[in-house]
């Protein structure tokens, strides 16, 4: 999701979780579950833009697949998003972003693109390695040019950061402060803030039916600083409405002067790995 971030971004100045889920606790020691993996479909709203922002609509949609492969977790994610601006003008921008990363957090293929209009504008491929569980690491892109990236302590790829959130959950703590990298440019690992609220009962999630919900969801707000500037104003922001199944109904795009709605179109089973 966040990769939308950029192109978003890109779009205002011209006129941006991943939420692959694993095994995790509820609160009050219920059992173990295991997420389900499955292809799901959103539709974008705008629901907010600030006057003068240049803004004045934007529709489109984002396929998400998210898959267990036995020895890791693959996901699959695309979008395209039409803006308007105030003058009538379209752009269309296309994103995807095709990843693999292994069971115990170390390990994380990447391959992400960008297009504006037709043209393709962020072209970014490689792999990442951690030394071990919260250590340091390198990552080494193929695309858009060979170069290698240190990663500091502590960074976490986008599973395995969602592994720490769902833990930080069902011990009812309501703040996490991680560093994820997500190989979707040159930058390296970027802080994130997350905050978790109590779980609650799905809002609006009629699409969903057994054996993939409605269940009851952690809301939590993902926001996103620049790497290495330290400064306190944040790049972006997400806020999702997450399942214990993986299945995400909604969420929320927040870039400042204006913000997307993604509401769950359709979602359907995929089936399990034969490991």
């Amino acid at each position: 999701m966040r990769e939308q971030c950029r192109e978003i971004n890109m779009v205002g100045a011209d006129t941006q979780f991943c939420w692959g889920c694993v095994f995790y606790r509820f609160p009050q020691r219920r059992r173990v579950r295991r997420s389900t993996s499955h292809r799901a479909a959103y539709n974008f709203k705008l629901i907010q833009a600030d006057a003068g922002g240049g803004i004045a609509d934007v529709v489109g949609g984002m396929s998400f697949e998210w898959a267990d492969t036995c020895e890791g977790w693959a996901l699959d994610q695309r979008s395209l998003l039409r803006f308007t601006n105030d003058n009538g003008v379209e752009t269309v921008i296309q994103s995807s972003n095709v990843n693999w990363e292994s069971k115990d957090g170390l390990r994380f293929r990447f391959t992400a693109k960008r297009s504006h209009d037709g043209e393709v504008t962020e072209d970014f491929s490689g792999e990442a390695r951690l030394e071990r569980a919260g250590g340091a690491g390198i990552a080494t892109f193929t695309r858009p040019r060979e170069a290698k990236i240190i990663l500091p302590a502590g960074t976490r790829f986008p599973t395995d950061l969602t592994i720490r959130l769902m833990k930080a959950a069902s011990r009812g703590e309501r703040s996490v402060r991680s560093l994820v990298f997500e190989g979707a440019d040159l930058d390296g690992a970027q802080p994130v803030f997350t905050t978790i609220l109590p779980m609650r009962a799905t809002r609006g999630a009629g699409i969903l039916q057994p054996p993939l919900g409605p269940n009851p969801v952690w809301p939590m707000i993902l926001t996103y600083f620049k790497p290495g500037r330290g400064d306190s104003v944040p790049e972006t922001e997400i806020g999702m409405d997450l399942q214990a199944n993986g299945v995400v109904p909604s969420f929320v795009l927040d870039y400042g002067a204006f913000k997307l709605r993604a509401e769950l179109a359709r979602v359907r089973m995929l089936p399990a790995a034969e490991c």
